[in-house]
């Protein structure tokens, strides 16, 4: 999947905001947004989307068991997994601490893998979490005309989560941790500029077909196109579960 062409086409929809009362919707996207709210494996966007589409954009300022409350007016549960989604939607567009604090960093990308948030407890996201929360991160703050940077916190828990798996060179998306990471790497600092020159030459499109040989270099690669696999992999349910609302 081209993750540009994803974002580019999701930004518009991301960016054309519930009104302030709820939406008029026939029957069966009312069904589809239930469903969505109710799914734990849905994308937190397209979570966050259907319960503004019922509720309106006001939730975005409300206590969570306000909205709780809203949604059960509808007959709708809400898991566990999806409350963090939706609490975690409404923090990052409101006040994105996201980009500047570690536990906000932490939590979100948490959520928006389909984890359960534990409030006060240290729970690591993994490189590929943390890579699908910075794209999905990304297209909602491009929604709202913001492109904030990542400061020195949620780029110290990037690199020290890569440096626990091995990696010397930071996913694409994860980039803004390279310096960090490389402070953190030992050795090996050599083989970074041919591990660039095979991960430049690699087709994207065809990384699950790739066979990696069990030397350094392609070690490295294997770890990077499981990352780039598994953000491939969210993207497409990312897509499908907001084509569902906006079919």
């Amino acid at each position: 999947m081209d993750l540009i062409k994803l974002a580019e086409d999701s930004i518009p929809i991301v960016r054309s905001t519930p009104a302030f009362i709820p939406i008029k919707m026939n029957a069966e996207r009312k069904t589809a947004a239930a469903e969505l709210i109710q799914d734990p494996e849905a994308a937190a966007t397209a979570v966050h989307r259907a319960v503004e589409l019922l509720l309106g954009n006001q939730v975005r300022n409300w206590e969570p068991e306000s909205i709780w409350l809203g949604l059960g007016d509808h007959g709708i549960s809400v898991p566990s997994t999806n409350q963090d989604k939706i609490s975690a939607i409404n923090t990052l567009l409101v006040y994105p601490a996201f980009y500047w604090e570690v536990n906000a960093f932490e939590d979100t990308a948490l959520a928006f893998n389909n984890e359960v948030v534990i409030p006060d407890a240290l729970q690591e996201a993994s490189p590929a979490q943390l890579s699908w929360a910075v794209y999905e991160a990304e297209i909602l703050m491009q929604g709202t005309g913001q492109d904030p940077e990542f400061d020195y916190e949620p780029a110290k828990y990037t690199a020290v989560s890569l440096h626990r798996e091995g990696f010397l060179l930071a996913p694409e998306l994860l980039v803004f941790s390279q310096r960090e990471l490389d402070r953190l790497t030992r050795g090996h600092q050599d083989l970074i500029p041919e591990l660039k020159k095979r991960w430049e030459g690699l087709d994207k499109d065809k990384l699950d077909t790739v066979e990696f040989l069990e030397n350094p270099i392609d070690v490295q690669l294997a770890q990077l196109s499981a990352v780039q696999l598994y953000v491939r992999e969210r993207a497409e349910r990312y897509r499908a579960d907001l084509a569902r609302l906006y079919a």
